[in-house]
């Protein structure tokens, strides 16, 4: 048997060394990725082990601007040998992983092509509400399921046609709080008024509205730091021409716009407005 060489300055002398990043190897044995009483086969997943920081969906490609991937869930911390536990789809996706997304700790990014979301395609995996960055949508994923902010409630005592929320001071609605519901964050924006203190100081509540799809061009976006305008009624900033009537139109604007920033910082015409 000829002995293996090794040369000076080199790491351990081993004939099966993995990559200086790890490896991941299905690991069906000690994962368990059944979610409910579903099993991990009837949801189309495969768990992985995974050592240093290789992830099983870290190779994606793209074939016309469309995005093929997997999309796996850490699965808690590391195991007891080192090891990320991962559930995986089976199958390649119309979402790929995305290492340099901009995500809060704990979670990390995908950008998908498509209706679906990554929760469509992997029952284990949690997501935020979707940004649009032209024809793909970009999400902050986790294995974990993170609490809402803000809780849809009946009680907030808003019209039909609006739905209620009550939220920890400072933190506004989102359609990710939907939960199950929140497929729709991805096409259709909620809208939410300035917020109305409760009846708890340490809680708002806000009457939103979700309107259908924003019409293409449309450049008027919620902007709760519309100067003197009262809770209860809808702030925007308008990059462009058109007015928040012209994207939204329950709204109703009685006043003309003013010249100023956004909450962003950018330049833009502020409307408050009323919903009808």
């Amino acid at each position: 048997m000829v002995p293996l060489l090794c040369g000076l300055g080199a790491s351990a002398c081993t004939d099966n060394q993995p990559p200086a990043n790890g490896g991941c190897v299905p690991d069906p044995a000690t994962i368990d990725c059944a979610a409910g009483d579903a099993s991990a086969e009837s949801l189309g997943l495969v768990a992985y082990s995974c050592t240093g920081t290789a992830r099983p969906d870290e190779n994606p490609i793209y074939l016309d601007g469309v995005p093929q991937g997997l999309v796996c869930a850490n699965q808690g911390g590391l195991g007891n040998d080192g090891t990320q536990p991962y559930c995986c789809s089976a199958l390649v996706t119309s979402c790929a992983y995305d290492p340099v997304a901009i995500c809060d700790p704990g979670t990390y990014g995908y950008q998908c092509r498509g209706a679906d979301r990554p929760e469509a395609l992997n029952a284990t995996v949690y997501c935020n509400q979707g940004v649009r960055d032209g024809d793909l949508i970009k999400y902050c994923c986790s294995g974990s399921r993170q609490p809402a902010d803000c809780i849809q409630s009946d009680s907030v005592g808003c019209s039909a046609a609006l739905m209620g929320w009550l939220c920890p001071a400072g933190n506004v609605p989102t359609a990710q709080d939907l939960g199950a519901n929140k497929s729709r964050a991805d096409l259709y924006y909620q809208l939410c008024p300035i917020p109305t203190p409760a009846s708890n100081p340490n809680y708002d509540t806000f009457c939103c509205y979700t309107p259908g799809l924003v019409p293409i061009g449309g450049t008027c976006l919620q902007d709760m730091a519309v100067p003197d305008c009262q809770p209860g009624r809808f702030g925007f900033a308008c990059y462009g021409p058109d007015t928040p009537e012209q994207n939204y139109p329950p709204m109703h604007c009685p006043d003309p716009g003013s010249s100023g920033v956004s909450a962003e910082g950018y330049p833009a015409t502020l409307y408050c407005c009323d919903f009808q």
